[in-house]
């Protein structure tokens, strides 16, 4: 019998390793430095330290950002596109807009591909799917022979309404593999089947961008992990929340830009129905970035289409929201104000207290001097900090900047604070949802530490902090479920949608579901499908998608349709038209494949005595040095009430409490902060 569950998710400072022992209803953690030159190796090496061989392992899950990473540091591959002919310049025109118009130095994104590598076949399909000009042979023949000479990496082919009818785009590939056998091919179609041709061709662009280094790094990884014993499928998280099994993540690279910050979101909906809390801002502080997503009414918050790097994207995704603060974000100079981020000093050299020649002062570096960080206690004892060089780095800006090294230091976790309560505002606020609605969960390395400070200035009452919290993102990955998602064009009004032609749509999207599936050995009885619609008003140019409900399109589930997108148009844009017409776009299934149950060890006895701290610390408290009670989470159950200003230590990240916030420990081990109000007791 295996025994063993395990997930790991590569950040861009620290990789984290989950375990979950099944014999004893264990979770083991490890957190490592991520190895750049090799992600593998961070990986393995932080399995090493809990099992040395792979032959007990039940199910393993991986969180990678090869694909994003590429994707944002322009470190793609070389890339061709094929369009029809007189389409040479769509990619490149776009859509003409300023999604800044208010920006004075707003900038269009620089194409990924350049116009001398966008190539033109001569055909023709028509938006009903009927053909109207054949493939030209000689034509293909060509550019395929240009595309030989040229010594392209992968090849991207985009053709106008091949949602409707791929068999050219299908055609081309063919042809393109006969002579270029180990070419990689990304066809429109197979990556996204919607209309909007600009959109569809960027996304395939990007598949096709980040496909042969995804692909490369997986089957490498592959064969590190086979060699060691795993006789199981390599699982890859999903952008969408689900994972998929690496041979699958080859053919859709894509959906793994956002593979490892997902991993969170999905922890945190198991966080909040073990603790009852529908709604939650997930926010993940590592040591790059600062990822915030949301579970909205025990869902998580998944958008069909994102903008990354002003890029559209239509591939169902997870929304969120990234910006460069985390613990290795860099503080400077500029016009004489303390600025902090978006750079970031990354595992090597890592900020000036990791001991590894950096000199640049960080926000960890400021968390050390603060008194919030244990030196000689890093990442359970594992690390040793060095507090003489984190102190010399800030004192360096404080010169300048005529103030104490501690104001410095106070300052940099302040604009650091500030940065991250604006991300937050940005899905929240921006949006018209009031995050006082919301219960905040911290996770990350820095996430604890920063999560008290970060609510103050959102008003937010409720922290939930996970028992698993440094380690959480990898943990999420345990808690989730094989996904697939699909889509076609069906455009009409809601009330003349053909219902036969509609119910045969979903029958072959579902058909197509479970093959896939059944190729990651998923059974028919553990498969769940979702249907989904695309509704607009009249006129409008995009979209609310709603779930279906039933079964079946029939007159009933038409009437249902339409009330509840007229109420979904309310609740996102404060208004709705009932009397107007509403038109059909697309038409979507979510397909699950479920995964093993999930077990979680709560304790029903509440305990009666209050724990000890482990030690007492000087700690800086708005200017003042106050000397605070430090508790580590080994000692805290069911139960323990303890109120700040205090620390609370784990071996993969540290909790800091202010004194207006209570901590409550919860049946399973996580920790539920209290803010309290000037006149509670």
């Amino acid at each position: 019998m295996t025994r063993y569950r395990l997930a790991a998710d590569i950040g861009g400072t620290f990789t984290d390793v989950v375990l979950f022992d099944k014999e004893k209803a264990q979770y083991k953690t490890e957190k490592v430095p991520t190895t750049k030159d090799n992600l593998s190796k961070g990986v393995l090496r932080g399995i090493n330290r809990m099992i040395n061989e792979f032959n007990d392992v039940d199910f393993f899950v991986h969180g990678t950002t090869v694909g994003l990473n590429a994707f944002l540091e322009r470190k793609g591959s070389k890339i061709a596109l094929i369009v029809p002919t007189g389409f040479k310049d769509l990619y490149e025109i776009g859509r003409a807009n300023r999604s800044e118009i208010y920006n004075i130095q707003y900038r269009q994104p620089e194409p990924l591909i350049k116009r001398r590598h966008v190539y033109e076949v001569e055909e023709r399909i028509l938006v009903d799917g009927k053909v109207e000009t054949p493939i030209n042979n000689n034509n293909l023949d060509k550019v395929i022979e240009e595309i030989s000479k040229e010594g392209y990496d992968s090849v991207s082919v985009c053709l106008l309404h091949s949602y409707k009818n791929p068999e050219h785009e299908i055609y081309i590939k063919q042809k393109i593999k006969e002579q270029l056998p180990k070419m990689s091919v990304s066809l429109s179609h197979e990556v996204v089947r919607e209309w909007r041709e600009y959109e569809r061709t960027s996304t395939t662009v990007i598949n096709a961008y980040i496909a042969p280094i995804v692909e490369n790094y997986l089957s490498k990884f592959e064969d590190e992990v086979d060699g060691r014993g795993l006789n199981r499928d390599l699982h890859i998280m999903q952008s969408n929340g689900g994972v998929m099994s690496s041979e699958i993540a080859k053919t859709k690279p894509i959906q793994t830009l956002l593979s490892g910050p997902v991993g969170g979101t999905m922890g945190g909906l198991t966080l909040g129905q073990q603790t009852k809390k529908d709604n939650l801002i997930c926010v993940d502080m590592g040591g790059t970035s600062f990822d915030v997503s949301m579970v909205i009414n025990e869902e998580p918050d998944v958008t069909p289409e994102v903008n990354i790097e002003k890029f559209p994207i239509l591939s169902p995704m997870v929304n969120m929201h990234t910006i460069g603060a985390g613990g290795g974000s860099i503080a400077w100079i500029e016009g004489g104000g303390l600025r902090v981020g978006p750079h970031s000093a990354g595992a090597i050299p890592g900020p000036a207290c990791y001991g590894n020649g950096g000199t640049n002062p960080t926000v960890t570096d400021a968390n050390l001097i603060l008194g919030r960080i244990d030196a000689e206690g890093f990442l359970g004892g594992k690390m040793t900090l060095d507090w003489q060089a984190a102190y010399d780095s800030i004192e360096s800006l404080a010169t300048k900047l005529g103030l104490t090294v501690y104001e410095t230091a106070e300052g940099i976790c302040d604009i650091a604070n500030a940065k991250m309560a604006d991300a937050i505002r940005t899905l929240t606020v921006s949006k018209g949802i009031d995050p006082r609605d919301f219960s905040l969960v911290a996770f990350g390395g820095a996430g604890p530490m920063h999560s008290m400070l970060i609510a103050d200035h959102l008003d937010i009452n409720r922290i939930l902090i996970p028992t698993t919290a440094g380690t959480f993102s990898a943990w999420g990955m345990l808690q989730t479920d094989i996904r697939h998602d699909d889509v076609r064009n069906y455009v009409s009004l809601l009330e003349d949608s053909n219902h036969i032609k509609v119910n045969e749509f979903y029958k072959d999207m579902e058909d197509n579901a479970v093959s896939i599936l059944e190729q990651q050995n998923i059974k028919r009885e553990e498969i769940e499908f979702n249907r989904l619609v695309d509704l607009r008003y009249v006129g409008q140019e995009y979209t609310v998608t709603i779930s279906l409900n039933e079964d079946n399109i029939d007159n009933t589930s038409i009437n249902n349709l339409k009330s509840r997108f007229h109420d979904s148009h309310q609740n996102i844009y404060g208004h709705n038209n009932p009397e107007g017409a509403v038109e059909v776009v697309n038409l979507r299934i979510v397909t699950l494949g479920k995964l093993e149950n999930k077990v979680y060890n709560q304790i029903t006895e509440k305990s009666v005595n209050q724990p000890e701290p482990i030690r007492r610390k000087s700690v800086v408290w708005r200017s003042e040095k106050i000397e605070t009670p430090v508790y580590s989470t080994d000692d805290l159950l069911f139960g323990h009430t303890i109120n700040g200003p205090t620390i609370i230590e784990s071996a993969t990240s540290t909790v800091v409490v202010p004194d207006n916030y209570l901590v409550k420990v919860d049946s399973v081990g996580n920790l539920e902060v209290i803010r309290r109000r000037n006149n509670d007791e």
